[in-house]
């Protein structure tokens, strides 16, 4: 299947929009985008899963052949980071202008982001002064699809004495989002690895001139850009590499 230019986000199903900021968004991790990741993801059976990508790759959006990872086609590729740029201009309005919190901004802008236009779009990124970064501190794509690098890992992967600047949060988990506002760690925030004690799952940050012990899944959820010190477990290598 090749890729059909004429196809946009204005002839798309919320379902297939979703489908295809599925798919982006598992890419994005380097892993296979498999059928049982979507259907995890998307809450959806297989079959459903199945037919999904199957009009993906009628729409010319997506390549996939049985047993094989699903990957989007250059056109797929460019709808998808239209769709997570609309979705965090759409997220930054809301905790800017209405004073949403910043568990609340997702629920909210994945309902809008399929009914707005892109004049709507740009008008508000306009308005908002082309902001780089949502309040989870994702980068937004430029309106010619081009992301600022972040350098980034996630903080369970840190090791200790590692110093770093956090710089994004993920927003699938709002407890974890109310509890790291609660402990004031936002992107932005500096922190340093105290402590790994792997064995009990916590790890220990220094943060505003307090000792912060984190759960392992609160610790993976959150990214940060290493400044210095450290090791990197997993390569042995310097972590500020």
């Amino acid at each position: 299947m090749t890729d059909t230019p004429d196809v946009g986000l204005a002839d798309l199903t919320p379902t297939m929009q979703a489908y295809l900021m599925a798919v982006h968004a598992l890419g994005a991790g380097g892993d296979p985008v498999t059928s049982s990741a979507l259907a995890e993801r998307l809450g959806a059976s297989p079959s459903t899963v199945t037919e999904g990508v199957r009009k993906l790759v009628a729409q010319g959006l997506a390549k996939h052949r049985p047993y094989a990872p699903v990957e989007l086609t250059e056109n797929g590729h460019r709808l998808a980071v239209a769709m997570v740029r609309r979705h965090r201009i759409l997220e930054t309005f809301l905790a800017s202008c209405l004073d949403y919190s910043w568990d609340e901004v997702h629920a909210e802008a994945d309902m809008l982001e399929h009914v707005v236009s892109d004049r709507f779009v740009d008008a508000l990124d306009l308005f908002l002064g082309h902001p780089r970064r949502d309040p989870h501190g994702d980068p937004i794509p430029t309106r010619e699809g081009q992301v600022d690098p972040l350098g980034d890992m996630p903080l369970d992967r840190v090791a200790e004495g590692t110093i770093g600047i956090v710089t994004r949060v993920s927003d699938r988990d709002n407890s974890v989002l109310r509890h790291l506002a609660e402990i004031g760690m936002r992107p932005d925030s500096p922190v340093e690895v105290i402590s790994r004690q792997v064995e009990l799952g916590i790890i220990t940050v220094a943060l505003d001139g307090r000792s912060v012990p984190l759960g392992t899944p609160v610790a993976a959820a959150v990214r940060v850009r290493v400044t210095g010190g450290g090791v990197d477990d997993d390569e042995g290598r310097p972590a500020s590499q």
